[in-house]
């Protein structure tokens, strides 16, 4: 959009500069001036040309303005997206760190909870054992220890 604007833009100057000097001795005829307060003889197409380049240059320098305003805009909220940016990722790493001591901490606790359950069913296991032999094979066992 903005290369098709400066585009028209460049050929609009163009067409003014060649219709310009084109009928230069046109543009350069003196003409009755009325000023409001006073009436001279100039070239009115020469003022009339020096009046459509002072607009145009005012024109211009607004447009740079407005240019050099949206670009410090720009980056201005380009600083805050990356403040922003590196708090949401320091604030997801604290998040990630609780996750992963909140899992270390899980397991502990279930791995202490199932080395308990292994130590009490072979207790179980060794007691239902004993009271299920007979006298002879406790006889037995006990001379293989």
């Amino acid at each position: 959009m903005t290369r098709a604007s400066n585009l028209i833009a460049l050929l609009v100057t163009a067409l003014v500069a060649a219709l310009a000097f084109l009928n230069w001795s046109t543009l350069t005829a003196p003409a009755p001036l009325d000023l409001v307060v006073a009436q001279v003889q100039a070239p009115l197409g020469v003022v009339m040309l020096g009046v459509a380049g002072v607009l145009g240059t005012l024109f211009f320098v607004a447009y740079l303005s407005n240019q050099i305003g949206s670009l410090l805009e720009t980056r201005r909220l380009l600083k805050e997206i990356q403040r922003v940016q590196d708090l949401a990722d320091k604030a997801e790493a604290s998040r990630i760190e609780s996750l992963q001591q909140s899992i270390g901490v899980e397991f502990r606790q279930l791995n202490e909870r199932l080395s308990a359950v292994l130590a009490s069913s072979r207790t179980a296991v060794a007691e239902r054992d004993i009271t299920q032999m007979t006298p002879s094979e406790a006889v037995v066992r006990g001379e293989r220890r």
